[in-house]
């Protein structure tokens, strides 16, 4: 196994003095890359500080949905404005959307929100699914219904995003702590360390291309030189 790029996925830092205590943190835990949930004029002083630890700083926009609508919406108004679009749905018919939809990158799955699969949306499923570690050591009913998410992604090889969602430095863990909770959870050692790292970092890969205009459709790149 060659070296790998260990991606937090999301962040959520309160202010800027936290962030960049969680900059310092991921560094010595070995990240080289972060997805921040935070306003952008915070973001761009954040992405001064993360150059002292060589951290890639990318911005994150999160979205309530509950109707079909709402997903749209959020597609519309958030795609080009930041790094990462994901969608928290609240109802199976948001989800439904926000699973199929080529805007929006990843779905997240948490407690008080629809935390169901059934056959269906699993065979319109497009976009990664994507879980918290806080959620995992904070709620034992959604950690029983991440695990039925989980086996249902190995079984259908479906793409999975497993991170932190910290708000602070003590809620971050390592990637290897972390991939063996995903490990724990139903996916083999592999699959879980590319949930932190070969699977994100494609996404924010894929997604820079197109903003730089380098990648004009899904798979369709533009020949260089």
């Amino acid at each position: 196994m060659g070296k790998r790029t260990f991606v937090d996925f999301w962040i959520r830092p309160p202010d800027v003095n936290v962030a960049k205590e969680m900059c310092k943190r991921a560094f010595d835990l070995g990240y080289s890359t972060l997805v921040v949930e935070a306003p952008k004029p915070m973001l761009e002083e954040l992405k001064s500080s993360a150059k002292e630890y060589g951290l890639e700083i990318y911005s994150k926009a999160v979205v309530s949905a509950k109707t079909r609508g709402d997903v749209l919406k959020a597609a519309a108004k958030f795609r080009h404005s930041y790094d990462v679009l994901t969608v928290y749905c609240l109802t199976r018919d948001a989800a439904l959307v926000a699973l199929r939809d080529g805007r929006v990158d990843t779905v997240v799955f948490r407690p008080n929100g629809f935390m169901s699969f059934d056959r269906h949306m699993l065979s319109v499923t497009r976009n990664s699914i994507e879980l918290t570690l806080i959620d995992t050591i904070s709620d034992r009913v959604a950690l029983q219904k991440m695990r039925s998410i989980v086996r249902l992604i190995d079984m259908k090889d479906l793409s999975l995003v497993f991170s932190s969602c910290a708000s602070n430095p003590v809620e971050q863990r390592g990637p290897f702590d972390v991939s063996c909770i995903v490990n724990v959870l139903g996916l083999n050692f592999e699959r879980s360390l590319d949930a932190l790292s070969t699977i994100p970092l494609n996404i924010l890969l894929r997604n820079r291309a197109k903003l730089l205009g380098k990648m004009v459709q899904e798979g369709v790149w533009l020949a260089e030189g």
